[in-house]
């Protein structure tokens, strides 16, 4: 009601009607003014977000941006720090959907310092996306994801005296098995690319406190499996049972059965390597038990490969 009277008082003042001729109206001040056209502009705004979003839907990526931007300048100039940030994040994702990493990190960056400045808890959110943001990077990055073909070279010092090393050549024999056994885990790819870095285990490690830092007990569960897996190419075969053993742990808590699975296979394998062969059937029969149980055709099949690999050794 209030926004018609104003409405209405601008239409008599430009057709010059005289205030006196309504003297019963109240009068408005330009502070009453302005507040109806920032809500105006607020309003705008909004729409401006909404406009975006169905240019997205429709795959319109630059045009969404364009109107994502401009609701992010009126926001600014109203000075309502928490739709910045919106924006913001909202890019980010849009960004982020398109394998631009760099920039939607930027965006994230950007929406948590503004979160921040206002305390609000999306910020937590804001800084989640970072963080996975920083798998994605190194993925990209990885030309070559995860070799198991060539087994990671390790030198020694004189000094220095492996713990219960193990000759790995078996292990390059069933590579490939083992390659496609890691592949039945979801989102490992991301965590996949430490491996062609100079210092991998102290990558992993670092990714793995970030996950734990975020409650990614999935990531965990996943990563202490890959660093098994460095250990067991590197001929570490207690440490590698150490971290398989960890992450079966770990996936067991979160119910994750297809991890549990592919940690009883990484087991056996160990076992295998290792000579313990009266270990390797009871871990490789309730991996099968379990895809079976899933009706996981495909993984079954990926897990049988494996053990026919290591049986016709």
């Amino acid at each position: 009601m209030k926004e018609m009277i104003l409405i209405t008082g601008i239409f008599d003042s430009l057709s010059g009607k005289s205030s006196s001729d309504e003297s019963n109206e109240p009068e408005y001040t330009i502070e009453d003014y302005q507040e109806l056209l920032n809500d105006y502009k607020n309003a705008e705004a909004d729409i401006l977000i909404n406009i975006a979003i169905i240019h997205f839907e429709d795959e319109n990526i630059p045009k969404s941006i364009q109107n994502l931007e401009l609701a992010g300048k009126i926001y600014e100039e109203l000075g309502i720090i928490e739709k910045q940030a919106l924006v913001q994040d909202i890019i980010g994702d849009i960004n982020s959907h398109n394998k631009k990493i760099d920039t939607a990190r930027e965006n994230y960056n950007e929406a948590f310092k503004l979160y921040l400045s206002i305390k609000s808890e999306q910020k937590n959110n804001v800084r989640q996306k970072i963080q996975k943001l920083e798998f994605l990077k190194n993925a990209e990055e990885a030309s070559n994801i995860y070799s198991y073909n060539k087994p990671i070279e390790r030198s020694v010092s004189k000094t220095e005296t492996p713990d219960h090393s193990t000759d790995t050549s078996d292990y390059i024999k069933i590579s490939k098995n083992v390659e496609r056994v890691f592949g039945m885990l979801k989102g490992v790819d991301a965590y996949r690319s430490y491996i062609t870095s100079e210092d991998p285990m102290t990558e992993l490690k670092n990714a793995y406190e970030m996950s734990s830092g975020i409650g990614d007990n999935n990531g965990m569960a996943s990563l202490l499996l890959i660093m098994g897996d460095i250990s067991l190419k590197e001929g570490k075969t207690e440490d590698a049972l150490k971290y398989f053993n960890n992450g079966l742990e770990n996936f067991q808590q979160i119910d994750d059965m297809i991890g549990e699975s592919v940690s009883r296979l990484l087991i056996g394998t160990t076992y295998y390597i290792t000579g313990y062969m009266e270990k390797v059937p009871q871990n490789f029969r309730k991996s099968i038990e379990i895809l079976r149980s899933l009706n996981d055709i495909n993984g079954e099949n990926i897990a049988m490969n494996l053990i026919n690999a290591i049986y016709e050794e």
